[in-house]
């Protein structure tokens, strides 16, 4: 359960944040949200695909980090294996959220901490606020974060619009054989087809390309190369 508390320098003065990569602070995911302004960074490591929720419309994109629940192959025991790891991991255990303004109906966006995440505590990592209850800089670079985080949202919400109406999506299972024979099921998932987007006309990817969705979604259909690279890290593992 989680218990998101507005941030404020007096209540949560004495928090410190835990920054290492580890099971235990939660980071053992499968897979976590991405955003269009990150792909160039995450496309170096893992799969970019779509994600449709269970009994949901909603779908978004997402970095593969694994072929099972609570499998991360990026984690090992001295942190997360790759140059980049993606925002939405980064942000724990911060959040945006909103509260109603005393002078007027609308909401105001405000940080909130999700004091019971296992990152949090009073002992080790960085600290919040400093002496004078300003932010710390490491507080600062996760306020950015959330502020890229929410224009990303429209980003997606966008990227699935294209990708809808241009009928880009294929609808994917992906069939991963281990080099002990053993086998994994992803389902849920879909990639963006190359044969469609290659026989888009001049005035679709015109469109798109206003958008600002035309890199990303080349990006999207890149980043598959990374699948192989994801699959040899499980295989590893097998020794």
């Amino acid at each position: 359960m989680s218990n998101n508390q507005m941030l404020n320098n007096v209540q949560h003065s004495n928090l410190k944040i835990q920054t290492d990569r580890a099971a235990k602070f939660g980071d053992d995911v499968m897979f976590c949200m991405t955003y269009p302004f990150e792909f160039r960074l995450a496309l170096a490591h893992y799969p970019i695909v779509m994600y449709q929720q269970p009994d949901s419309k909603f779908i978004f994109p997402v970095t593969l980090f694994g072929f099972a629940e609570g499998e991360n192959l990026f984690l090992t025991e001295q942190g997360w294996d790759a140059s980049y790891v993606p925002i939405m991991i980064q942000r724990q255990p911060f959040l945006i959220g909103f509260q109603k303004s005393s002078r007027d109906a609308e909401r105001q966006q405000v940080v909130t901490v999700n004091v019971d995440h296992p990152r949090v505590n009073k002992d080790h990592g960085e600290l919040i606020f400093n002496e004078k209850g300003s932010y710390t800089e490491y507080l600062e670079k996760i306020v950015k974060m959330l502020e890229s985080i929410d224009t990303g949202q429209e980003q997606n919400k966008l990227l699935s619009e294209v990708l809808t109406k241009y009928d880009l999506l294929e609808p994917t299972t992906f069939e991963i054989t281990l080099k002990d024979h053993s086998n994994y099921q992803l389902v849920g998932f879909s990639m963006v087809s190359e044969d469609r987007f290659t026989k888009l006309n001049a005035a679709a990817l015109e469109d798109i390309n206003q958008k600002g969705l035309l890199i990303p979604i080349t990006m999207m259909m890149a980043s598959l190369s990374q699948m192989r690279a994801l699959i040899e890290r499980r295989n590893n593992l097998l020794g």
